[in-house]
This record gives structure tokens, sequence and C-alpha cells, in this order.
């Protein structure tokens, strides 16, 4: 069984933020009660990369985030005694902040129920800081999305809860990874072979027209990444393909001749590409 807790390590999960933050936090929808009565209460949250400049709902790996929300109680429950809640919904676990800022499993029951402030005397705003400053890909939740749903309780309304019917959602991305045969092409092989060598043949309307390695320049968005899946999957898929890489810049049945000699770094350097390629 999973723990929140423990899955995000130290997140900074408890803290009050000034109201003058929350100004401008997006709100949530479909504002709700247990019983279905309408209620004038109001739900809002926000994840930010900027410190709250701006609101988001993706985030990559290692962005660390700040997650905001405010609770804005009816008008009739304000001064009165009530409690707060927090639930995060992840990989449909149903989790509920507890008081002492850790987060529990919760199994939707009401006599379970715990509140993550309780006892506190309603303010018209109950600002709640949700994360700060927190990388959530490293500290183990990533490739998910998290729901995030407030609720409040007044004794002015015994037996009623009120809360956000739409949750705040916050995407964490998965971590990216280089591979290591596309390090070695920006690396040693884009600059120095293709854009130095191969391409002045190797191109649309070029000597080399009919081969079926066509090359893009840099002045061309994305080019590194286009010339790369030329060369890979030459060397994946065309039959000799991988040996042919190697021999033809020797003059091998090349009409541009020798471009490359094999003790050369260049011609080793294309030789470790073509060995990474094939081992991926």
């Amino acid at each position: 069984m999973k723990n929140l807790q423990t899955a995000v390590l130290s997140l900074v999960l408890a803290g009050l933020v000034s109201p003058a933050a929350m100004a401008q936090l997006p709100e949530l929808g479909s504002p709700s009660s247990i019983s279905g009565a309408p209620t004038t209460a109001r739900f809002f949250g926000g994840a930010s990369a900027d410190n709250g400049s701006s609101f988001a709902s993706s985030f990559g790996y290692d962005q660390a985030i700040d997650v905001d929300t405010e609770i804005q109680v009816e008008s009739s429950h304000v001064n009165t005694m009530g409690n707060l809640y927090v639930f995060i919904v992840w990989d449909g676990l149903y989790f509920q902040r507890v008081e002492s800022g850790d987060y529990e499993i919760w199994d939707l029951s009401l006599p379970n129920l715990q509140a993550a402030f309780p006892a506190k005397t309603l303010q018209a705003s109950e600002p709640i800081n949700i994360v700060n400053d927190v990388a959530f890909g490293p500290a183990g939740v990533s490739d998910t999305t998290l729901a995030i749903f407030l609720a409040y309780d007044s004794m002015a309304a015994p037996g009623e809860i009120f809360y956000s019917g739409a949750p705040l959602s916050v995407a964490i991305e998965s971590e990216q990874t280089t591979a290591a045969s596309l390090q070695l092409y920006v690396d040693t092989i884009s600059s120095p072979i293709i854009q130095a060598k191969c391409i002045i043949c190797h191109q649309v309307g070029g000597v080399a027209t009919d081969s079926a390695l066509h090359y893009v320049n840099s002045g061309v968005a994305n080019f590194q990444t286009t010339n790369y899946n030329t060369l890979v999957n030459y060397i994946k898929n065309v039959p000799n393909g991988s040996s042919e890489i190697l021999s033809r810049p020797q003059g091998m049945n090349h009409t541009g001749g020798v471009q490359l000699t094999p003790s050369s770094q260049d011609f080793l350097n294309l030789q470790a590409f073509v060995n990474q390629v094939l081992a991926e």
C-alpha cells in the first residue's frame, strides 16, 4: 500500500500563505455539498513554477513547484467553528491530510474522515499551502496526475460538508532521458561530419539525390534530431546499412570519394556512434 508521505519524502505539506498570494488563483468549479444543497462557498487552487506569476497544469519531472489553495466559506459560516479538509487522489487512492501534516489513505467513509485543520474559527478566506518549491519527480511522484480536493464543515450546518466538486489537477511528467547514441551524435557527429562533409552532397538537390541519406542543414528547425533519425533509420533498417555508413566515407563505392580515414578521430567517433545505435 502506498504512503504519500513516504513517496514525496520531505515535502512541505503544511503552512499558510498570505491572502494576497491567493488573489490570482484559478477558481475550482462545481462547488458542492454532500446533501446536494446549493452553496455559495468557493474554492481556488493553482500550481506554479514561477512563484505564482502564472499557473499551469503540467510540470516537468524535476521542476520545482508551489501548490496553493484557498477556501472561501459561506458568509453565514464566518467566525463559526469548523474543520478544513484536504484530499489528494493519486493512482486511484484517496489520501487525506491529517492534523500532523502527514497524508494517510482514506477509505471514503465519513467515520474515518480526518481534518487537516480541525476545530478552527473559520475566516472568510482560508488560504492553504500544499507544496512549497518541491520537485515531485525526484521525490518519487512522476508520470502521474494528482487531483487535489478541498472541503470544510461548520457547526452552523451540522452534518453538512462543502467541497470543491472539481479538483485542482497537477500532472507530473516522466523523467526524460536522452539516448546515448543521440548524445554521441550531437557531440561528435553532427557538426564535424554531417554538416561539414556529408550534407554538401546528401541533401535535396545535391549530387547524392538518389541516395537514401538526405540531411538538412543547420538552418532548419530541429535539424540535429531530423538528421539523427535519418542515420538511425539507415543503420537499423537498410540492408548492410551499418557497414555502409562506415565503408562509404572511406571511399568504398562512394561517389564522393574519401571523406574519412580509418585512423581519424572523426571515423572513430562515427564507428562508436554506429555501435551505440546497434546496441540500443
